[in-house]
C-alpha cells in the first residue's frame, strides 16, 4: 500500500466508520465495503510478506559489497589507463624515430637544392614544397619550424658556407628520465656517417661551447650510458639537441 492508497483507505474508513460504526464496517456482513475489502487485502499481504523465503528477503546487495565491487573496478581502472599510457608513450617515441629518419632522409636526398639556400635560412619552406616532409609534421603550408608526434619543435636551418643545423627544442617540455632525449639521439646516431657533430644542452646555457659534443665517428660509439650522461646536461623543462651536418656534406 503505497501512500496515496493509504490516504484514500484513511478517507472512506472515516466516513464508513462515522456513517455505519467500526464494528458494522469491519463485521463479516459488510464484507463489500471498501474498508473491509482493504483490511483484508492489507492483512493477506502481511501474511504474504511474513511467509516469504528469507533468502528472498535478503536478496538484495549491502554497502559492504557495493563498496567491495567499486573498490575493485578502481583499481583495474587505474591498472588500465597506467598500461595504456605507457603503449601510448611507447607508440609515439617509435613514431618519432620514424619522423626523424624521414627528414635525415629528405635532406640527404635533396642536398643539392639545399646547399643552394642562404645562410641563416629555414630549410623548411624549401622542403615543404618538395613534398618531402611528413605531413603531420607540417604547421602549415609557410612553417619555418616543424613538430614531432611529441610536440617539439624543430628547426631546420642553414649555417655558415656548409652546414646545416638541424635542432630539436625541449622547453617547457618534460622529459622524465630523459626517455625523449635518449630516443632522439638513438634515431641520430644511424646517421653518424653524415653527421658533423651531435650536441647536447640546456636551452638556458649562454654559450654553444657548454655542449657535449660528439663529433663525427666518435657519434656511432654513444651507447645507453653515455647518452643518459649527455642528456642529463638538459634540464628537466628546457633542453636543445643539435645535430650538424656539414664538412662538405652540403
Amino acid at each position: 500500500m503505497n501512500l496515496f492508497d493509504f490516504f484514500k483507505f484513511s478517507f472512506h474508513a472515516h466516513n464508513e466508520i462515522a456513517d455505519n460504526g467500526a464494528d458494522k464496517v469491519l463485521s463479516s456482513g459488510e464484507e463489500n465495503s471498501s474498508v473491509h475489502k482493504t483490511y483484508v487485502n492489507f492483512l493477506t499481504s502481511r501474511k504474504r510478506a511474513l511467509d516469504a523465503p528469507l533468502y528472498a528477503i535478503s536478496s538484495g546487495r549491502s554497502m559492504v559489497e557495493m563498496l567491495g565491487v567499486l573498490a575493485i573496478i578502481g583499481v583495474l581502472s587505474v591498472g588500465a589507463i597506467s598500461g595504456y599510457s605507457k603503449a601510448m608513450m611507447k607508440y609515439k617515441l617509435n613514431k618519432q624515430r620514424e619522423q626523424i629518419t624521414a627528414v635525415m632522409s629528405a635532406m640527404i636526398e635533396y642536398q643539392s637544392i639545399i646547399s643552394t639556400i642562404t645562410t641563416n635560412e629555414s630549410i623548411v619552406p624549401t622542403l615543404i614544397k618538395l613534398n618531402a616532409l611528413p605531413p603531420e609534421m607540417i604547421i602549415n603550408k609557410n612553417s619555418t619550424h616543424l613538430q614531432d608526434v611529441l610536440g617539439l619543435s624543430i628547426a631546420i636551418t642553414r649555417a655558415g658556407k656548409s652546414c646545416v643545423y638541424y635542432t630539436f627544442y625541449m622547453t617547457d617540455f618534460a622529459d622524465d628520465n630523459h626517455t625523449i632525449c635518449r630516443n632522439i639521439l638513438e634515431s641520430l646516431k644511424e646517421y653518424s656517417s653524415v653527421l658533423y657533430a651531435l650536441g647536447v644542452n640546456s636551452t638556458t646555457a649562454e654559450d654553444v661551447n657548454q655542449q657535449d659534443w660528439y663529433f663525427s665517428q666518435k657519434i656511432h660509439m654513444l651507447n645507453v650510458n653515455t647518452m643518459q650522461n649527455v642528456c642529463e646536461k638538459c634540464d628537466k623543462y628546457s633542453c636543445g639537441i643539435y645535430a650538424i651536418v656539414c664538412n662538405g656534406q652540403f
